[in-house]
């Protein structure tokens, strides 16, 4: 066997040898792309076949000496890998503009917050949810290093220092912003009364309504954003960020989850909260 392999490489010319060289490098690249984001979306056996598929197809290639069929095992090996790019390129978008949000935010002075003001905020935010619930009052606050110009705009800019009385007040039904987002950047109130984009996903639950839909959709939209959301038919207290939901969220695990989105904990915390399923 060894030998037969070693004579198929022999008798390739130096640019049909670099260009395998090339592809297998290449191929490497996209077996661990698959592995690494089909893991996040639970596609491991679909991600499985697909890379058995390429290995065969990649090995048929050295022992087949009809150009024509080589061709066409070429070309579909260019298809298996540029459709899997596609699958997960939402995915690698995600990290590509997580990755540059946290270079922008190392160079940004007004991110870096004391420990003690992001710690009070995180406590004025927890009451607010927690009066909100009582009294079933609906309410959509969004905690980000980064928010579009375009919804900030949307609403009506504050930029308040965050209190448990200017959260309720904001979501009371009487005034006028009460049915739209507040956005939190930099430990302030930037913004409230936020238009947010709507996820489109289908197969989410039947109570949830247009702020569920909206916090799902920015957290989707923005990977670093944690979405707080307080049911008004219910009062139950959900938490939305990457896409991925948590519901019926008592005291203990808001504050671990605002605690993350503030930055009071590190990535292994985010990672136990959220894990790896989407929902």
């Amino acid at each position: 066997m060894l030998e037969f392999l070693k004579e198929s490489f022999e008798q390739l010319s130096a640019t049909a040898l670099i260009t395998r060289i090339v592809f297998a490098i290449f191929a490497t690249l996209v077996y661990f792309m698959f592995f690494y984001y089909a893991k996040k979306r639970n596609l491991q056996l679909f991600t499985l076949i697909v890379i058995t598929l390429i290995v065969a197809l990649f090995g048929l290639s050295f022992f087949v000496d009809s150009s024509e069929l080589k061709f066409y095992l070429n070309f579909e090996l260019l298809v298996l890998c540029v459709l899997g790019f596609l699958l997960f390129m939402q995915d690698l978008n995600r990290n590509i503009f997580r990755l540059s949000l946290k270079s922008k935010n190392r160079d940004n002075p007004i991110v870096h917050v004391g420990t003690e003001d992001l710690s009070h905020s995180v406590s004025e935010i927890i009451k607010a949810c927690l009066r909100l619930s009582k009294t079933d009052t609906g309410a959509l606050i969004v905690i980000t290093d980064h928010m579009s110009k375009e919804i900030l705009e949307s609403g009506v800019r504050v930029n308040a220092d965050i209190t448990a009385e200017l959260l309720e007040t904001l979501f009371f039904p009487k005034t006028p912003l009460h049915d739209g987002a507040v956005i939190v950047t930099a430990n302030k109130v930037d913004s409230a009364g936020c238009y947010l984009p709507l996820t489109q996903a289908q197969n989410l639950p039947r109570e949830f309504g247009t702020r569920h839909r909206a916090a799902i959709g920015v957290s989707s939209a923005f990977p670093d954003a944690t979405a707080i959301v307080v049911s008004e038919e219910t009062g139950i207290i959900s938490a939305m960020h990457d896409g991925k939901v948590k519901r019926y969220l008592d005291t203990k695990q808001l504050k671990a989850i605002l605690d993350c989105a503030m930055g009071l904990a590190d990535e292994s915390a985010e990672e136990r909260i959220w894990g790896e399923d989407r929902k």
